[in-house]
């Protein structure tokens, strides 16, 4: 199983914050989402769909953009792709 110290972890964790930054200290969440599961879906669905309806195209730049970022990065390991002064053959 992943640790919470691996990426995966980190990764996991960062929604978490990012929640407890935007709400307030007192209001715990985790217990409000496990009590009503339903009422929070809903809620969370309803906001979903209101950041995409108001910044849908900004989001969608953003995830191409990630995307394309990552992709690239990927073939550039896949292919082995460096700079040419970077090479350690001397050539």
């Amino acid at each position: 199983m992943r640790g919470e110290g691996s990426a995966y972890g980190a990764q996991r964790d960062l929604p978490e914050r990012w929640i407890d930054e935007l709400l307030p200290e007192d209001l715990d969440w985790e217990a409000l989402v496990r009590s009503y599961p339903i009422p929070c879906l809903l809620a969370a669905t309803a906001f979903g769909f209101a950041v995409g309806r108001s910044h849908g195209p900004a989001i969608l730049d953003a995830l191409i953009s990630f995307a394309g970022s990552r992709a690239s990065e990927a073939l550039e390991d896949v292919l082995d792709v460096s700079e040419p002064g970077d090479r350690d053959d001397g050539s």
